[in-house]
């Protein structure tokens, strides 16, 4: 579904990712772990085709659906992010506006991709929130993003994001700004959403413990570089890397135990 080929990224001629390659296969999911700084979401925002300002592939090339994206149009980018591809951040709820309502920004959204009446959109919107467990979701559109706890504005962002059951989501330290009960919660509900619609996720996380949870396989990076890779029982008890044993350790243990 996705080939990441020798993909060198750089902000203003200065690389920060170096030779980057990764292949994905359809409802895999695969995590990126390391440090602050290691260019775990420098990769996915090239995917994305959203890379900051002064940020470029300068090197190698992306192939989505046999397809390189590196090439894609203006037009070709606005079909496809929403509905192929989609992506939730750290923080939704600081993607969205503070003076616009949930309701107002997901029936935009909805009307950007489709054509479709105000009142279905709302409609849609509020079917998408309760199948993310949210409940009561007509009340959720009525709110703003502040009156949200953080668990349910990412609940409120995974749902734009899978309204169109996209075949692969980005998912940038979708779990670091809330609470450890709320994370297990995204977990689960992300896993899930392989689960129920084949959806391949790709996760940028610190977090070795959440990673090991869900992966498939993990990606190592440090400095910009792939530093270690393999499936999770590779990673967990057969890698010899060192930094990769570093992270391991970092995870926090309860009485001795150590649960990755």
């Amino acid at each position: 579904m996705l080939e990441i080929k020798n993909v060198t990224i750089s902000y203003k001629n200065v690389p920060a990712v170096y030779d980057f390659s990764l292949s994905m296969k359809h409802g895999q999911i695969i995590s990126l772990v390391g440090e602050s700084g290691s260019g775990k979401t420098s990769v996915i925002r090239a995917v994305m085709g959203l890379l900051p300002s002064g940020g470029k592939v300068t090197a190698g090339d992306i192939i989505f659906e046999r397809a390189s994206m590196l090439s894609y149009s203006d037009e070709q980018w606005h079909k496809i992010r929403g509905t192929d591809i989609s992506m939730i951040f750290q923080d939704s709820g600081a993607m969205m506006n503070p003076t616009r309502k949930i309701g107002a920004v997901f029936t935009e959204y909805l009307q950007t991709h489709e054509k479709i009446s105000k009142k279905d959109a709302w409609d849609k919107g509020v079917r998408m929130l309760e199948l993310m467990r949210l409940p009561s979701g007509d009340n959720i559109m009525r709110s703003y993003p502040f009156q949200l706890s953080g668990g349910m504005r990412q609940r409120v962002g995974i749902a734009m994001g899978m309204t169109y059951q996209p075949k692969l989501l980005l998912a940038d330290e979708p779990t670091s700004a809330l609470d450890v009960t709320t994370q297990a919660q995204i977990v689960r509900q992300m896993i899930q959403l392989r689960e129920e619609y084949g959806t391949g996720i790709i996760v940028v996380t610190h977090n070795l413990g959440v990673a090991a949870y869900m992966s498939d396989y993990i990606v190592v990076m440090r400095n910009g570089r792939i530093e270690d890779q393999g499936d999770r029982e590779y990673i967990l008890h057969g890698s010899s890397n060192e930094y990769t044993k570093t992270l391991l350790e970092a995870v926090p243990s309860l009485g001795g135990d150590r649960y990755v």
